[in-house]
Order: structure tokens, then C-alpha cells, then sequence
């Protein structure tokens, strides 16, 4: 039988971690976005070296734009499921568990 004594904390433990690792996440691909729009904006789309850096920076933030809307709903949707459940463990320890 599973120690009842504190799977809650231990769960909600893990449920903060995955929660910063997450904001660290979303906060490095804003950043990287924003280096690549920095790219962008200072290239010179006249210079050869600079028409390759526009089309792979372009490139580049589109993908980081897509991570982001995954990051956004579907990541943070789980996300919240994961902290809704780990208040279930709670009521288990405490015998109000419906």
C-alpha cells in the first residue's frame, strides 16, 4: 500500500517544478523571438549575406510563434489539469475524497 503521508506535498512539489520549468520555457522562446525580430529589423534585405539571415530569421520566428500558441493553450491547459488533480491528493490524505 502507497504511504499516504505527504503525496501531497511530494506531488505539489513536482507539479511547482514542472510549472517553473514551463515559465522558464515560455520566457527563453520570447526571447529568442525577440533577438529574431532584432535580427530583422537591423538586416539590410539589399546585402547578400543578409537576404540569406532575413530568410532564415523569418523562418525562425515563425516557429518560435508556433510554440508559443502550443505553449499557450495546449502545454498551459495541461499544465492547469495538473494543479486542479494534485488538490485530489490532498483530500485523500485527508479522508475527504469523494
Amino acid at each position: 500500500m502507497v504511504e499516504k503521508k505527504r503525496v501531497y506535498e511530494t506531488c505539489k512539489a513536482k507539479v511547482l517544478t514542472i510549472q517553473e520549468a514551463y515559465d522558464a520555457l515560455v520566457d527563453a522562446v520570447e526571447d529568442y523571438k525577440k533577438l529574431l525580430t532584432t535580427l530583422i529589423e537591423e538586416s539590410n534585405p539589399n546585402e547578400e549575406y543578409d537576404k540569406h539571415l532575413l530568410v532564415v530569421a523569418n523562418l525562425q520566428r515563425n516557429t518560435t510563434n508556433g510554440l508559443l500558441g502550443t505553449l499557450d493553450t495546449d502545454l498551459h491547459d495541461d499544465l492547469t489539469r495538473l494543479s486542479d488533480r494534485v488538490i485530489r491528493f490532498k483530500h485523500l490524505e485527508d479522508g475527504t475524497f469523494v
